[in-house]
């Protein structure tokens, strides 16, 4: 009885675990510390200038091109959220010389979002914040689901312009076009972002181009130059389409919109 009595009160008088000092070294997991609502646990962010106001007082560990190794070192972190593709192994290396956990997260697929999700609320200790999140994003997800059917429109999804760059399906773009039930016209390139010649597009001669950008489709240059190629199918039945993707390139649950937007340009018919 005495015992158990101190035994209680010792574990009562323990500090309680402090919350991770966590240092994000890329914008989509920066949206994820505040869409899982732990911004009080950021000491230092990348700064791509596109940050919230929020996140004014959190201190810039520099941008894409710069990042610092001492000023993250400066910040004291417990945890860092690294970026697989797109920060400098070497850096994550060193950071992991220096006794710094560095947890890296690499999404290219719509389901990876949702173990992101789920291993960032473990974390952050936000576990039943990462679940409410997941619980709009894949019902949303579920409802937009449609099969890639024979007769599925095939689709020229455009990057950029002299030179042209396209997506492959191992990427995130290319796994949401086909989450619309279409096809993409180079799903099967190894690479996320490939090089493409005109010829090879002539060639595939997709039903739908779709340029993600964010000018308006009838003032858009690349859509004009498209024009000058009626003998294509996308040409020949003005299927000639703009999206702004910057709501396909950020990895979080918030993507499902972008999703939605896709799906409605490419217009897919529902399944009963």
């Amino acid at each position: 009885m005495r015992a158990g009595w101190l035994a209680g009160l010792l574990l009562f008088c323990l500090p309680l675990a402090a919350a991770p000092r966590v240092v994000s070294l890329a914008p989509f997991l920066t949206d994820m510390v505040v869409q899982l609502d732990a911004v009080d646990q950021l000491v230092g962010v990348l700064d791509d200038g596109q940050l919230p106001l929020e996140l004014e007082s959190v201190p810039r560990i520099g941008s894409h091109q710069s990042m610092s190794r001492e000023l993250i070192l400066a910040q004291n972190p417990d945890l860092v959220l690294a970026w697989t593709s797109g920060n400098p192994p070497e850096l994550l290396d060193t950071l992991e010389t220096w006794g710094i956990r560095v947890e890296r997260f690499d999404p290219q697929r719509l389901a990876d979002i949702t173990q992101m999700t789920r291993r960032l609320g473990v974390l952050l200790e936000r576990s039943e914040a990462a679940e409410t999140l997941l619980n709009g994003y894949e019902q949303k997800l579920q409802g937009l689901h449609r099969p890639v059917t024979n007769n599925a429109p095939r689709v020229f999804v455009q990057l950029w312009d002299e030179p042209l760059y396209t997506v492959s399906d191992n990427q995130l773009i290319g796994d949401a076009l086909r989450h619309c039930g279409a096809r993409n016209v180079f799903a099967d390139l190894p690479i996320y972002a490939p090089q493409v010649g005109l010829e090879s597009v002539l060639a595939a001669d997709p039903d739908l181009i779709l340029v993600l950008d964010d000018q308006p489709a009838a003032e858009h240059p690349w859509v004009r130059r498209w024009r000058q190629f009626p003998q294509m199918r996308a040409v020949r039945e003005g299927q000639l389409k703009v999206m702004n993707g910057d709501s396909l390139v950020r990895p979080t649950p918030q993507i499902v919109s972008g999703v939605q937007a896709l799906c409605a340009l490419v217009g897919v018919p529902e399944t009963h």
